[in-house]
């Protein structure tokens, strides 16, 4: 491997790690965030539940803090 070479994959990689994180997810990219379908999702918006949507023209995005804070009001303690 060539110096040249090396120093653009560690250029990638020290991109990959510095990028910010992803703060919105589409609803297949969310469905797999909490681990349901997509259809349950859609399912959930079409009802009013679930977790928060944002609307951007026609796109749906759903925001990872949105999707933990959904999450965090599902959690039960388990019974004893």
């Amino acid at each position: 491997m060539q110096h040249q070479e090396i120093l653009e994959r560690l250029e990638r990689i020290e991109t990959a790690i510095t990028a910010p994180p992803q703060e919105y997810l589409s609803i297949k990219q969310a469905a797999d965030f909490i681990g349901v379908s997509r259809q349950t999702l859609d399912l959930w918006r079409m009802n009013a539940e679930g977790p928060a949507v944002h609307r951007v023209g026609t796109r749906v995005l759903y925001s990872v803090a949105d999707l933990r804070a959904f999450m965090d009001e599902q959690r039960h303690e388990a019974l004893q």
